[in-house]
C-alpha cells in the first residue's frame, strides 16, 4: 500500500542524499528510513533509489515523485499552519552550514541566533575550519573563499578585505612602519604557510616578497590575541582588527588585500524552505555589515 508518510521520507532522502542523513532530519533512525523506503518501492513496484558509499540518490522514478512528495509536504504545512493560534506558518528542518572560523564567529553565529528566534522548529548546525570547500561533508550551505563546486549551486556572498594592524603599545615601542620595506624590522603574524590550505590566503610571500611569518597559527582568532598583545605586526581581516580598541591599522595605502566568502548550496537541499530562509539571512546579515568586512566606516 502506497503510503503519504513513506513519500516525505523520500523527500527527505532527496534532500539529504542519504539515509542516515535523512534519518537525522526526521528524528528517526537510519534502519526505519531505508525500511520506509523499501516499502515506498514495493508499493511503486520499481526501485526508487541508488545506494552506494557515497550516499543515496533518486531513480529517475525517484524523481519523478519529487513534485506530488512536495505538494503533500505542502498540505501537511498548511494543516499545521491552521492549527497554529493566528494561522502562524511554521519552518521546520535541519540546516547544517560550514564555513571558516572567523566568518563563522562574526556572521554565522548572530544569524543562527535571529533564525532560532524567529523559526524556533529550525535546527542548526555549525563546523568552522579554515579549509578549502570540499563537497560531500555533509553541509547544506558550505561558505568558503573564492572557489566553486562543481554541481553546486555557488554565489558571491560577500567581498572582504586583509590589512596590516598592530596594537598601540607596539607600535609606541617600535614605531609605524611607513613602507613595506620597513616590515622587514618588525616580526609578523600569519597563518602556518606550510600548513595553509587554502589557496586564497597564500598571499604573504607576493605581498611581502619571501618575508618569512615570525608568529605562525592555523587559528586566524590566535593571530588576533598575539597582535593585540604585541606579538608584531598581523595580517588580518579588517571586520575582525577593527573591532579590536587596542589595534591600529597600518600601511592602508599599500596594502589592502581583497578577498571574497562565497557560498556553495547543495543540490540535494535547493527544494529546501529552510535552506532558503537561512541563505537569505546569511545575505542580510552581510549586506547591513558590508562597510565592517571592507575596513569602511559605517555610512552616515
Amino acid at each position: 500500500m502506497l503510503k503519504a508518510d513513506d513519500l516525505l521520507v523520500l523527500l527527505e532522502v532527496a534532500r539529504s542524499g542519504s539515509m542516515i542523513g535523512a534519518a537525522s532530519s526526521l528524528g528517526m533512525d537510519h534502519t526505519t528510513v531505508s525500511r520506509r523506503v523499501t516499502a515506498l518501492e514495493s508499493a511503486v513496484g520499481a526501485a526508487l533509489t541508488v545506494r552506494s558509499g557515497r550516499g543515496c540518490e533518486l531513480t529517475e522514478l525517484g524523481r519523478t515523485l519529487l513534485a506530488a512528495s512536495e505538494s503533500i509536504e505542502r498540505a501537511v504545512g498548511q494543516v499545521r499552519t491552521l492549527a497554529q493560534p493566528g494561522g502562524v506558518s511554521e519552518l521546520t528542518g535541519l540546516v547544517r552550514i560550514a564555513a571558516p572560523d572567523a566568518f563563522a564567529v562574526e556572521f554565522v553565529g548572530p544569524v543562527m541566533g535571529r533564525l532560532v528566534r524567529m523559526h524556533p522548529g529550525v535546527t542548526l548546525e555549525l563546523t568552522s575550519a579554515t579549509r578549502p570547500m570540499v563537497q560531500g561533508r555533509g553541509a547544506d550551505i558550505e561558505i568558503g573563499l573564492g572557489s566553486s563546486l562543481p554541481r553546486w549551486e555557488t554565489v558571491l556572498l560577500s567581498e572582504y578585505v586583509l590589512g596590516l594592524y598592530a596594537s598601540s603599545d607596539y607600535l609606541a615601542d617600535h614605531g609605524a612602519p611607513t613602507s613595506l620595506d620597513d616590515l622587514s624590522h618588525h616580526p609578523l603574524v600569519y597563518y602556518v604557510e606550510s600548513l595553509l590550505r587554502v589557496s586564497e590566503l597564500d598571499v604573504f610571500d607576493r605581498v611581502f616578497g619571501g618575508r618569512p611569518v615570525t608568529i605562525g597559527s592555523t587559528s586566524v582568532h590566535a593571530q588576533l590575541t598575539a597582535t593585540v598583545a604585541g606579538a608584531g605586526i598581523g595580517l588580518l581581516p579588517a571586520y575582525l582588527a577593527d573591532a579590536q580598541i587596542g589595534l591600529r591599522r597600518v600601511l592602508r595605502q599599500q596594502v589592502e588585500i581583497p578577498q571574497q566568502y562565497v557560498a556553495g548550496l547543495a543540490p540535494r537541499t535547493l527544494r529546501r524552505p529552510a535552506t532558503t530562509v537561512v541563505m537569505q539571512e546569511l545575505r542580510a546579515e552581510v549586506r547591513a555589515r558590508h562597510h565592517e568586512l571592507m575596513g569602511r566606516a559605517p555610512a552616515a
